[in-house]
């Protein structure tokens, strides 16, 4: 599974120092929704949305840019 950011206007994936490459390929992976949310808000990354993508299956889910998604927080172990 892959999260990444997409400019909701151009269809391109961000991939920092080329910040909407057009192919998946070159896109910077997030390790989180929580991480790709947070650094879409701190720095100021404008018209993105969030892409889950699992590859094995060719699927994606795209997510709004909210908030509130800065705040989830990481699943507990079970013995927690």
């Amino acid at each position: 599974m892959r999260v990444l950011l997409r400019s909701k206007q151009t269809g391109g994936y961000y991939a920092g120092s080329n910040p909407w490459a057009a192919p998946i390929a070159q896109a910077l992976p997030f390790s989180s929704v929580r991480h790709a949310a947070k650094f879409a808000f701190d720095e100021k990354v404008p018209d993105a949305e969030i892409v889950v993508r699992c590859d094995l299956l060719e699927q994606e889910v795209a997510l709004p840019l909210l908030r509130e998604w800065c705040d989830l927080q990481p699943p507990r172990a079970a013995g927690d």
